[in-house]
């Protein structure tokens, strides 16, 4: 429940406790001031926003809405476990204004997209999983998505307009900080993290559908209702856009446009899917529309022109990525690769499979798509040499690879152990 306090002329306060009671408010109470009477409410979360409206035309009446629960308990005590299990939706006025309330300054969001910045580039650059993690946790693009989505349900196509300006900042500034720092160091080449952060599936539209229906989900929901703390939500949004940004910048550096139309794609992808999702669920499960109380100015028209450009967006990039092969579906695809090494392996009886991987290198040769196949194998064979095992293996997954219209190009890395384990090498 939630605790409002209304200040009203006098000989108003009787009439706001009524229309409270209509409200099902609970522990009402009327305090006489020098100049007017204060209201106590006590109400259910998903009445707040009517009651207001309701009250509204009390042109004088000051509300102050405590945005935490409470827990109110009134007669029959036996009731008092179903008293407190209010764990409904916080009231679209709520959900609108603590939107609104969490902008901030511009001062914190760049200091903190600077910070975000430098902790990707040096878990880019090093290799360091866990400096990614510190800074998607540091990263500030939670925050101006989840407004921007807000902004798009309620139709208000100013905070939306703020809001993606303050996307478009933090993320800028993630990017030039990334720049900034290959440059001095002089960086030329691409590390093993870039490229597998640069490797798309053909799944990457779920994570921020996921993300942003997650999001939109913690902020509707009341605090003893969201299981999944906000910080954690926060860092599901951010992994979505921290290491694009900074692959985007520290590519741009070394002019490896590969890497940095992977990096677009990515955020760009991120950005719609999760703008797209969360104003969906602020809309029909949060209720904020433009009918809301205290933003009934919003329009109609910026709910479907912001919906309508994510769809487009997301259809195209996914119209793009599934064009062509491999190009933007490199994760994927290494996985089918080694899903149909295993098969065709299977399928020889004197050879033991031991490992097998493979991956799609970074960038292109010509005419050709590599994706390296690595092998370890057991030669159980008695008439076969090791030599003609890796021919057979070789031939055999060559063309069943092929055979999948990849468009991918196989080079083989076959390793044939023996007993105690060592290579056994071609003569």
């Amino acid at each position: 429940m939630r605790r409002l306090t209304v200040k009203v002329k006098a000989g108003e306060g009787e009439e706001i406790k009524k229309i409270a009671k209509e409200h099902e408010g609970k522990n009402l109470a009327v305090q006489s001031l020098k100049d007017g009477e204060l209201v106590t409410v006590h109400l259910n979360n998903e009445a707040v926003s009517s009651f207001v409206e309701r009250i509204s035309a009390y042109e004088e009446a000051e509300i102050v809405l405590i945005p935490r629960g409470v827990i109110a308990l009134y007669p029959p005590q036996g009731e008092a476990p179903d008293q407190v299990a209010d764990v409904s939706f916080r009231s679209p006025l709520e959900i609108f204004l603590g939107g609104v309330q969490s902008v901030g300054s511009k001062k914190g969001l760049f200091i903190y997209s600077v910070a975000g910045g430098i902790l990707v580039w040096v878990g880019l650059y090093t290799g360091t999983i866990y400096l990614l993690v510190a800074a998607m946790l540091v990263s500030p693009f939670a925050g101006p998505a989840m407004n921007a989505a807000l902004a798009a349900a309620a139709g208000k196509m100013g905070l939306l307009r703020q809001s993606l300006l303050r996307y478009f900042m933090a993320i800028g500034t993630a990017i030039i900080v990334t720049y900034l720092l290959s440059l001095f160091v002089n960086q030329q080449h691409a590390t093993p993290l870039m490229v597998s952060v640069s490797q798309i599936s053909q799944m990457a539209v779920l994570l921020p559908l996921v993300a942003g229906v997650a999001g939109g989900v913690n902020l509707i929901s009341s605090e003893r209702d969201s299981l999944v703390p906000g910080a954690a939500v926060g860092v599901l949004v951010a992994a979505s856009l921290a290491p694009p940004t900074g692959l985007i910048g520290m590519a741009l550096n070394f002019g490896n446009w590969q890497l940095v139309r992977s990096g677009l794609f990515l955020l760009i992808l991120q950005l719609a899917a999760i703008q797209l999702s969360a104003a969906l669920v602020f809309r029909f499960m949060g209720k904020v529309t433009k009918e809301g109380a205290r933003f009934a100015d919003g329009k109609e028209y910026v709910f479907r022109l912001s919906m309508a450009a994510s769809v487009l967006v997301v259809a195209g990039l996914l119209y793009w990525q599934f064009y062509s092969q491999p190009g933007l579906q490199k994760s994927s695809l290494s996985t089918q690769v080694t899903e149909v090494m295993h098969t065709a392996l299977g399928e020889l009886e004197d050879v033991e499979t031991i490992e097998v991987n493979a991956r799609f290198t970074r960038g292109t040769l010509p005419n050709l798509n590599p994706v390296i196949c690595e092998l370890y194998l057991y030669n159980r064979s008695a008439t076969l040499t090791d030599a003609e095992v890796k021919k057979v293996v070789s031939n055999l997954l060559y063309k069943r690879i092929k055979a999948e219209n990849l468009n991918a190009d196989p080079m083989f890395n076959i390793t044939v152990l023996d007993y105690q384990g060592n290579p056994a090498t071609l003569p």
